[in-house]
């Protein structure tokens, strides 16, 4: 696979993720339709399914992707879910596009094409001390900001929460890679790995504790600051993992996707 077909490849993967989200919203309802007395739609339950299908088939694609493409580079292109899910919201849901955030989704589109287009192979190096230290960090980080959280404020909550679970989910990126590189395609093989482990316990641990954020802390707070890290940990964790040299260039264009991502979040 080329690096362009390589970067669409991760760009329609997060698009399905995107809508799977969309679709999801619109036809939750039927989940509470007992509750209220409500007779369940078939419609809104096999809509509901199929956003459940689309949201889980999305890491096929960056899967794919990291044949061709970096993990740094595959991470930061999914920041592209939060110009997806504005726009899908706009359409299936009927949400308002604030003309404040037209000029952040210009940025950030402009910075993911800029970064997934600066030369830079999918990596074929990979320390394992280097990813065990990079998975340890953001794990200490989320326990010790839980247990502190008791003490904090809704505004302090939302940013240490919302980074931890950032972190985790966008270590993912990583685990992936780990197994590509370690079992390849061999996916029976992936079972006694310890990295499937490390991949399902990040994206349960992020989903766990962004619930925590969203109950004591500040949607202003928790959005910016998960997917802020979200791309921008792996990114970083990407160059001591994979030992990929450093290109002054992408660093700009990382820095302009968690730029817009701070901003369209609040």
């Amino acid at each position: 696979m080329s690096t362009v077909a390589a970067y669409f490849t991760a760009l329609f993967g997060n698009f399905l993720l995107s809508l799977g989200f969309s679709l999801q919203k619109k036809y939750v309802g039927w989940l509470s339709a007992k509750r209220r007395g409500e007779k369940i739609r078939r419609g809104e339950v096999i809509g509901w399914t199929c956003g459940f299908i689309l949201m889980n088939v999305q890491p096929i694609f960056n899967y794919l992707a990291l044949g061709a493409l970096a993990p740094n580079i595959v991470a930061a292109i999914g920041g592209s879910n939060i110009i997806f899910t504005i726009l899908l919201s706009y359409g299936m849901l009927g949400e308002k596009i604030s003309p404040k955030k037209i000029p952040w989704i210009v940025l950030m589109a402009a910075s993911l094409a800029y970064a997934g287009f600066v030369e830079q192979a999918s990596s074929q190096h990979f320390k394992v001390d280097a990813f065990w230290v990079a998975f340890f960090i953001p794990t200490a980080f989320a326990m010790i900001m839980l247990f502190a959280s008791r003490h904090m404020g809704p505004e302090q909550v939302g940013v240490s929460l919302g980074s931890a679970a950032g972190a985790l989910g966008g270590f993912m990126v990583l685990a992936l890679e780990a197994l590509r590189l370690s079992h390849g395609s061999n996916f029976l093989s992936w079972f006694v790995s310890a990295y499937l482990y490390v991949y399902i316990f990040c994206g349960v641990s992020s989903f766990l504790i962004k619930q925590v954020a969203f109950e004591r802390g500040k949607m202003t707070a928790v959005a910016p600051s998960f997917y802020g890290l979200l791309v921008l940990y792996p990114s970083i964790a990407t160059y001591f993992v994979s030992e990929l040299p450093l290109h002054l260039p992408q660093l700009f264009a990382f820095a302009g996707i968690s730029l817009s991502i701070v901003l369209l979040s609040i």
